[in-house]
């Protein structure tokens, strides 16, 4: 028995140890988090409006990324009760955890920030998550864990566009909306993909929603055109019949992560510009501003497909549906573009565009230089903040 128990504790030490080494090993050397400490995406502007990190002054360090975050909290909850049906969304708040000292802040509706010790911060009743993009909902709001050392490294925000500063403001209202909004949905228990496979293997399916995605994109860019609007329902039709597995497996984040991602984009919008995007009329020239940039806005995956599409479709109901949040809420099995389609149905749809086999081979192309790069650093840093 004895000799058992000491080949065991060999056996568990020793693993404990390739582990430990293997992560250690993972996010230090082979895969460490890649770091800018300047941006290299460009920013969008059309000599009116700039949007992107290079229209900011960015904090370095946390007590500046407090009163950052709680300007954009304050404007958040000023301008939330137009932006979306009910009040399930306002009058949130955040307590915000820096990882590296512990030191917490709770930033109140109206922007007001309170030092926290950690026995008070946890007297909220959230858990803690205290590692990268960890948060926790609480009856009052989010917590959100923040590294110092994230503030200024420009390759974990710099395509966030909408925002244009650290990220945690998106984090604060998508995260809102999936779990304070969404839950009281009516749901469709009959929508697959529920474990979010993107399904990259099937490239003919991808290059059709990247047309799609494209379309949108210019459909939003351009106000009032509607044959471009036209001309995405087309694709669209045509994705649909196509590759009809791709599309019922596409319906569940085009209508869920869809939302949350024109959410995401108004309030950070509102949020991080407010000097700048002020009404309905602002708001507008930003988004059609922000669907010129396709090097941003268009990615490869089905899940992750649904965010764009989904939230710029929702951009178009907004200018041609009047009641759409409210019918698309009540309709479980609804998702915007499919809405959108709907409203056009009487209208008579151009010839779909065909894909030749070297658009199609551009985005395996493209989809496997991302797997290539496939998130690797991040899913070490995560085990790295976990065991050490």
């Amino acid at each position: 028995m004895k000799k058992f128990l000491k080949i065991l504790l060999i056996v568990v030490v020793s693993f404990a140890a390739i582990l430990y080494g293997s992560v250690f090993l993972g996010h230090r050397v082979l895969f460490p988090v890649p770091t800018l400490d300047a941006p290299t995406i460009e920013a969008v502007t059309d000599g009116t409006l700039t949007l992107g990190v290079q229209a900011h002054t960015h904090p370095t360090t946390m007590e500046e990324y407090i009163n950052l975050l709680a300007g954009q909290i304050r404007r958040y909850n000023e301008i939330v009760p137009v932006l979306w049906p009910g009040d399930a969304l306002t009058n949130q708040s955040a307590i915000v955890e820096d990882i590296d000292s512990n030191n917490f802040w709770l930033i109140e509706p109206d922007g007001t920030v309170t030092p926290l010790s950690k026995d008070e911060a946890l007297e909220f009743g959230f858990n803690r998550i205290p590692r990268f993009g960890g948060f926790e909902f609480f009856d009052r709001g989010v917590y959100l864990a923040v590294f110092e050392n994230d503030l200024t490294n420009y390759h974990l925000f710099q395509r966030y566009l909408h925002l244009g500063t650290y990220d945690a403001f998106i984090t604060f209202a998508h995260e809102l909306f999936h779990v304070v909004e969404q839950a009281n949905w009516p749901q469709a228990d009959n929508l697959l993909n529920r474990e979010r496979n993107e399904f990259l293997e099937n490239i003919p399916a991808r290059a059709k929603r990247d047309l799609l995605q494209r379309q949108i994109l210019r459909a939003v860019s351009q106000p009032g055109n509607t044959q471009l609007v036209l001309e995405a329902l087309s694709t669209y039709r045509a994705y649909k019949s196509q590759f009809p597995d791709d599309y019922q497996n596409s319906k569940l984040t085009d209508r869920l992560e869809g939302t949350a991602f024109y959410f995401e984009l108004i309030t950070s919008l509102y949020s991080a510009y407010p000097d700048q995007i002020r009404n309905e009329e602002d708001l507008e020239h930003a988004l059609a501003l922000l669907a010129t940039r396709e090097d941003v806005y268009v990615v490869h995956g089905l899940v992750i497909e649904g965010y764009n599409l989904g939230g710029f479709t929702s951009v178009l109901l907004s200018r041609y549906v009047d009641d759409w949040k409210t019918r698309l809420i009540n309709d479980p099995m609804m998702t915007p573009i499919e809405m959108l389609y709907q409203h056009f149905n009487a209208e008579t749809l151009p010839e779909p565009i065909q894909l030749t086999q070297m658009e199609i081979d551009a985005v395996g192309t493209a989809i496997q230089t991302m797997s290539d790069g496939s998130g690797l650093s991040l899913f070490f840093r995560f085990l790295y903040e976990i065991l050490f």
